[in-house]
């Protein structure tokens, strides 16, 4: 498994720029505290595996920017949700870029996920940096065997 994501991180590190614009026609999904979607605290595990048919992706496991590790993971998947039905991405559009100095996980122009400090404490990452390129380097293989354009490729 380390192999795996060493190599994932590898891959991502040398693929993905590091500092690029935030896309001008960016999809914004969920994106404000006045958007919030409802949790009950009492129901909310404390991690939550981001993923699709069992295939994890990466996991949420901190709360940041005033949105609590539930919240966070009901957004993300709304993203995801969006990014598989109507995304005409492939892999190597899923790139970090920098919004607001924290490193961006993008589908396309769909923002996924933002990784802040509280994320890195909650794993063994050394900086925000590197595990935002882990989960898009997981994403971005992850989404290859499930969003709809990668079968309709295979099916060619």
């Amino acid at each position: 498994m380390f192999v795996v994501v060493a190599g994932l991180v590898a891959y991502s590190t040398l693929a993905a720029p590091a500092a690029m614009a935030q896309p001008e026609n960016e999809v914004k999904i969920l994106a404000g505290e006045d958007e919030k979607p409802t949790t009950s605290a009492r129901e909310a595990p404390e991690v939550f595996d981001i993923g699709i048919n069992g295939e994890t992706f990466f996991r949420i496991r901190a709360s940041a920017a005033g949105f609590t590790a539930a919240e966070r993971a009901r957004i993300i998947y709304a993203r995801l949700i969006h990014i598989i039905s109507y995304g005409e991405i492939d892999p190597a559009a899923v790139r970090v870029i920098r919004v607001r100095g924290k490193p961006t996980i993008y589908a396309g122009n769909v923002r996924l996920v933002t990784v802040y400090p509280s994320d890195v404490k909650a794993t063994n990452a050394k900086w925000m940096g590197q595990l935002a390129r882990i989960w898009a380097a997981s994403t971005a293989c992850c989404l290859e065997q499930f969003a709809p354009w990668a079968r309709v490729a295979k099916e060619e």
